[in-house]
């Protein structure tokens, strides 16, 4: 019953405003870390400044959900709860001055061991349906991470366990998930600035029949994306690369009037 199948060509190059939430592990390990993220930070800086788009970024640490400059060092990390309280009645909350209605939301995770906001009683899927419940759309939030490797941690400068709990919430939210190991951080920085103002939904042309449609980036098939019905868009898990051509083919329903 298609009345045809149609497609639609998309060029990957247009980017969005963006508001970033750090949350950054200051507990006594996490210096050289610290040493790291500042040393790079100029590298995720200069993508929003070459990009022309309007940003704001944010710091909390895993043991306070308030704005800081300063430093607070606590052995428990509870990055996830603390983003969680920020994001509810803090000061990037819905309606709040920092969380813009029309700006993708992209919280950053960085921290050399797992996570433990589980003794507050929520599961990783509950932050995960938290922070999709910011936005009107699941493709205006985002999370990635810069933490130990899945799924055993990583030894190489200074070490790190596996960043459990982060993990997750990334996995979830379609973000990507960094090695903190890794002696340069500049690919890392680069990588998440980047992720974070690529348009990543592409709303079709057509009402779209769900289970019909195929994607290709580059003429090559991609399965990284989902169909998201409410909104008629295809939304990227894994945000396709600038100057990339997207084309998306569906079927169409035949229109049928009532007897």
């Amino acid at each position: 019953d298609f009345e045809k199948w149609h497609s639609d060509r998309f060029d990957q190059d247009e980017t969005m405003d963006v508001d970033i939430l750090f949350v950054i592990d200051n507990s006594g390990s996490m210096g050289g870390n610290q040493t790291n993220f500042k040393s790079n930070f100029a590298s995720f800086i200069s993508v929003f400044s070459s990009a022309g788009v309007s940003y704001q970024i944010a710091f909390i640490t895993t043991d306070s959900s308030d704005f800081v400059d300063g430093t607070i060092v606590s052995a428990t990390e509870k990055g996830l709860w603390y983003s969680y309280l920020a994001t509810s009645s803090g000061p990037a909350a819905p309606g709040s001055a920092f969380l813009r209605d029309d700006a993708r939301f992209v919280v950053i995770y960085v921290s050399d061991e797992k996570d433990w906001s589980s003794s507050h009683g929520m599961s990783t899927t509950d932050y995960v349906t938290h922070l999709r419940s910011l936005k009107s759309s699941s493709s205006l939030v985002v999370a990635h991470a810069v933490s130990g490797d899945y799924p055993s941690g990583c030894t190489a400068n200074g070490g790190a366990e596996f960043g459990d709990g982060y993990y997750n919430v990334v996995t979830g939210l379609g973000g990507s998930f960094l090695s903190i190991c890794a002696s340069d951080w500049g690919m890392s920085m680069d990588t998440f600035a980047r992720d974070s103002i690529m348009r990543s939904n592409f709303v079709l042309t057509e009402k779209a029949v769900d289970g019909t449609i195929t994607v290709e980036v580059d003429g090559v098939e991609s399965t990284d994306w989902y169909f998201e019905d409410s909104t008629n868009s295809v939304i990227f898990t894994v945000i396709p690369p600038e100057g990339s051509e997207i084309t998306m083919t569906y079927a169409v329903w035949s229109c049928q009037e009532e007897e």
